[in-house]
């Protein structure tokens, strides 16, 4: 079984994902629920749970300040979110966070028992969570600099501007980020962007391929989905049809 953690401040929907939700049939048990962020925040921190299952606006820390302090820890869980408030905003911040799934509430039974039955199957590692840097722990703190930043800003970093960033000459960063990951710098942010596109376009939120192309920096939805074709060897609408979105 793995743990999961809710959060919701919404009391009764919180009570009814916690107790009456047949979680133990598709492979999760609740450790815990909190009606606010700080409370899970602190209960995390000791327990490790292996999922997060959290709502976006709640008193006091939101649902993605939550995911932002555990990305912090050495071994974070995964990430979902349920919220009410459907807007790119939010779910384009998210996505910088590693957030797994976006459900949009009222969910219904069948979306999430889907969304935890690919949650799960991320966790049996049969598929992947995300870009090889979710994983990769280095040993230079510039190179974990440079892989937060590429995390943080996605849509907008550039191998100049994080050495900039950082106060150090493109060149010996470009020469130390290979180093240390073995791959080129656009080599890895091209991985990144191709991984976390695919995880927005069989999510649940029903990304158009205009929001995903502005979510990863592209200026031409065409450019973008020639790109993704030439990478996995498939058109983002085929994908789509593939996984029966």
């Amino acid at each position: 079984m793995y743990t999961l953690v809710i959060v919701d401040d919404e009391t009764e929907l919180l009570e009814g994902l916690t107790h009456y939700f047949p979680w133990e049939s598709i492979g999760f048990s609740v450790s815990e629920s909190f009606t606010d962020a700080r409370s899970a925040l602190a209960f995390c921190k000791d327990h490790h749970p292996d999922v997060l299952l959290t709502d976006i606006r709640m008193p006091f820390m939101s649902g993605l300040q939550l995911i932002k302090e555990l990305k912090q820890f050495p071994s974070p869980p995964q990430f979902c979110i349920m919220s009410a408030y459907d807007d790119f905003g939010y779910a384009k911040e998210a996505i910088g966070y590693g957030v797994l799934e976006y459900l949009v509430k009222p969910s219904s039974f069948e979306e999430i028992k889907q969304t935890f039955e690919k949650i799960r199957h991320v966790l049996d590692g049969s598929t992947p969570a995300m870009a090889p840097s979710s994983s990769f722990v280095p040993s230079n703190p510039l190179v974990t600099k440079t892989l937060a930043i590429i995390e943080k800003k996605l849509s907008s970093c550039t191998l100049q501007n994080i050495a900039s960033e950082l106060g150090v000459t493109t060149s010996y960063l470009s020469r130390l980020f290979k180093e240390e990951t073995t791959q080129n710098f656009q080599e890895y942010l091209l991985t990144h962007k191709m991984e976390v596109a695919k995880q927005m376009l069989t999510s649940k939120v029903g990304y158009k391929n205009k929001e995903i192309a502005e979510a990863l920096g592209y200026q031409d939805t065409q450019n973008f989905c020639r790109t993704f074709r030439k990478y996995w060897g498939t058109s983002p609408q085929q994908l789509k049809k593939e996984q029966g979105l």
